[in-house]
């Protein structure tokens, strides 16, 4: 099973943070890194219970908004992937300590038991809207850890148009939608571009979700939207 944690390439997140590779020396054969390598140049040597809470509660939050989008648009063995990831039984590093942040794994189950159920569905959003004051942390930061992460996952899980790792695809959308409400409780005035060049984001995936039957955004417009998120975050104090 393939983890929010495990990068991909380089090239879309080249396009948002400019992940310091050096470039080879003239007339040096160019020689492309190994996954190995390209994942510390991302992330550093750092599993998921070594990230802050706050990170890593984002990340939940990522699964969590996922799971609920595609339990809603019918499509449970995708949901039930996601939901799994939040199962703090199957992955004790990712969410320990996440209940005492408002983090209820109920909610989003509540959700798969009932997928059409509107009250399921706003409860499980209250959920997550309430435990987001606890993950935020330093906006521009983590606005920037989740789009590091996004931009690897989106590279992995689509390629000219085709979805070729749905999960890495799927992932990629509840870290954009994440992000984007994290920043959207922020003070309009401050975060305002920010939040349009998410909100933009989150629409390079269609309105009920990250549907295995997605035409995905070509990579060039989401370069430019990720190259967009990159320069509102740069204007931030």
């Amino acid at each position: 099973m393939r983890q929010i944690w495990t990068a991909a390439s380089l090239g879309l997140c080249i396009a948002l943070a400019g992940c310091g590779q050096k470039a080879p020396k003239y007339g040096e054969p160019y020689l492309a890194p190994s996954i190995a390598e390209q994942e510390k140049a991302i992330f550093g040597e750092v599993s998921p219970s070594d990230l802050p809470a706050n990170q890593r509660a984002a990340l939940a939050h990522a699964h969590a908004v996922t799971a609920i989008a595609l339990y809603r648009a019918g499509e449970a063995d995708g949901a039930a992937l996601h939901a799994g990831l939040v199962d703090a039984g199957a992955h004790p590093g990712l969410m320990v300590g996440l209940d005492t942040m408002g983090f209820d794994p109920a909610a989003v189950a509540a959700v798969a038991a009932a997928p059409q159920d509107d009250a399921a569905a706003e409860a499980a959003r209250v959920m997550l809207a309430a435990m987001r004051p606890t993950m935020t942390g330093d906006v521009k930061a983590t606005t920037e850890f989740l789009m590091k992460h996004l931009a690897a996952e989106y590279e992995a899980g689509a390629d000219g148009g085709t979805i070729v790792d749905l999960t890495a695809y799927q992932t990629a959308y509840g870290l954009a939608v994440t992000a984007r409400d994290i920043v959207a409780a922020q003070d309009a005035e401050v975060y305002g571009k920010l939040t349009l060049d998410l909100e933009i984001l989150v629409r390079m995936w269609p309105g009920k979700g990250p549907l295995a039957t997605s035409t995905p955004a070509p990579d060039t417009e989401m370069a430019l939207a990720l190259s967009n998120v990159k320069s509102a975050l740069s204007g931030l104090p």
